[in-house]
């Protein structure tokens, strides 16, 4: 389900359920002010007073948007609205489950909300990453090297041995000409410290995709481009964008550590600012034409310059996007 721009019917429609459901257990807080705003300014490009629209009744929401996809995303959107607050209420869940059941739409971030509210944490780890950014990632580790590839991926990562042939392919990307996607990588990898997929603690291929959107995205290390670049992905991923979504609220804005590969954070939608980078980032992805996540052969493009991979898969410059 790739995102969907909605009417300005719809999205008002929408507006209004998001703050049924947020102002169900008291006054709006600020960061999920932020988050409103940004949402409306970059993406639903409205301008309306959230406090001063009308409470809308999930059937009227269900009138307003009939297609199967986009009431999925709806649900999907009150969930990951739900969670840029600084905790979340039952009668939180009790609104969302409403509107829900109207839509006849119930996406994994709907269990997913319940489960971090009950402190499922487990549970909630393995779903969030089953639906986000691992499942398909492990599954293309098993289709290319089996049971076998994937342990010798998972062995690397955890230090316990060097894979030599994979890690040898990409230390040479060092003899890549200057502005290619290969050396971009070898220099973004050897400057910031990181170990290559094969070396120990390297991290698995599988998940190498998170690191070359940073390259096309154009986004920093620290949590804030770790943030960006997340929203970016969720933004061109055709399958469950939301996934993305909800795996980078839980843990930055919600504090849960969902991965040893990033630190988490709570509150971090306090930050000045960051809510309006992460939309428009999320804005950057949602105008690819390319889901970098679903099968992309980055290996058949690693000669190719940087700026025509940004050019060829409608990667906006940053200046654009604002």
């Amino acid at each position: 389900m790739t995102y969907i721009t909605p009417s300005q019917e719809q999205a008002h429609a929408g507006l209004r359920a998001i703050k049924v459901v947020l102002t169900s257990a008291g006054p709006l807080d600020e960061p999920r002010r932020a988050a409103i705003a940004a949402v409306q300014r970059y993406l639903l490009r409205t301008d309306l007073d959230i406090d001063a629209l009308d409470p809308i009744a999930p059937e009227e929401l269900a009138r307003a948007a009939r297609e199967p996809a986009l009431r999925e995303q709806l649900v999907s959107g009150l969930c990951a609205m739900t969670l840029c607050g600084e905790r979340v209420d039952e009668r939180e869940l009790l609104e969302v489950e409403r509107f829900a059941a109207a839509l006849g739409a119930r996406p994994p971030a709907v269990r997913q909300l319940h489960r971090l509210y009950e402190r499922q944490l487990l549970l909630l780890r393995i779903d969030i990453s089953r639906n986000a950014l691992l499942g398909k990632s492990v599954r293309r580790m098993l289709d290319e090297g089996g049971v076998y590839g994937l342990a010798r991926n998972l062995a690397s990562f955890a230090g316990i041995l060097e894979n030599e042939p994979v890690a040898a392919r990409y230390r040479s990307l060092e003899g890549y000409r200057e502005g290619t996607l290969g050396k971009a990588l070898f220099t973004f990898y050897r400057e910031n410290g990181f170990s290559f997929p094969g070396e120990k603690r390297g991290v698995p291929e599988g998940v190498l995709t998170h690191d070359l959107s940073h390259l096309l995205a154009g986004y920093g290390t620290d949590l804030r481009g770790e943030a960006m670049t997340l929203a970016f992905q969720a933004g061109y991923r055709r399958e469950n964008p939301f996934g993305i979504l909800v795996f980078l609220l839980v843990q930055l804005q919600q504090g849960v550590q969902l991965t040893v590969l990033a630190p988490s954070q709570q509150g971090m939608l306090a930050t000045p600012g960051l809510a309006d980078d992460l939309v428009r980032s999320f804005v950057r992805g949602t105008r690819m034409n390319i889901d970098l996540m679903d099968d992309w052969d980055f290996w058949s493009v690693m000669s190719v310059d940087l700026e025509e991979l940004r050019h060829r898969y409608g990667v906006l410059p940053l200046a654009a996007a604002a």
